[in-house]
């Protein structure tokens, strides 16, 4: 069932239409004007609610990042026991180059906790995080710069007492 809609036009295109008008149907045109006019607005709604869901999932992606850069951080203090005075004092002072780690970084993170002799069933809390670290190059090296912010927030704490025996 159709509906009626009325619509209006200057009166000089309807003084252009009065010759011609027995050649085509005005209701197929403005119905086919119409539908193009609510594609291209329902197309507007659309990409505005894509931009909601990129938002939303950009947020998502970044609480996902800071919990598995709190993981590494974790880690860090827990395998800081491991860790001798050198290697302390070696990633105080590689810290600011942690901002430009590869990808591979991790491999690095679990050649050294091998080297160190830290159980591998140790390292992470959580399953989820062997994926993603897995999948993810992001994942990886927010773990391991998590990872040396934890070594060094425990050198931070014990240093003086290291530093200056009493």
């Amino acid at each position: 069932m159709s509906q009626r809609v009325t619509i209006a036009v200057p009166e000089s295109l309807f003084a252009r239409l009065q010759p011609v008008k027995h050649q085509f149907n005005i209701s197929a045109i403005c119905q086919e004007a119409l539908e193009m006019a609510i594609t291209y607005e329902e197309l507007k709604v659309q990409v505005t609610e894509q931009d909601s869901l990129v938002e939303r999932l950009q947020t998502e992606k970044k609480v996902l990042l800071n919990k598995v850069r709190q993981e590494g951080f974790e880690l860090g203090i827990r395998s800081s026991a491991k860790l001798s005075y050198k290697d302390f004092r070696h990633f105080e002072r590689v810290q600011s180059l942690a901002v430009a780690l590869d990808e591979d970084v991790l491999d690095y993170l679990w050649t050294f906790l091998n080297l160190k002799d830290y159980p591998e069933q140790a390292r992470l809390n959580d399953a989820d995080f062997t994926y993603l670290l897995e999948v993810d190059p992001q994942s990886r090296i927010s773990f391991v710069q998590g990872w040396i912010d934890g070594v060094l927030s425990v050198w931070q704490t014990i240093k003086t007492q290291v530093e200056n025996p009493q």
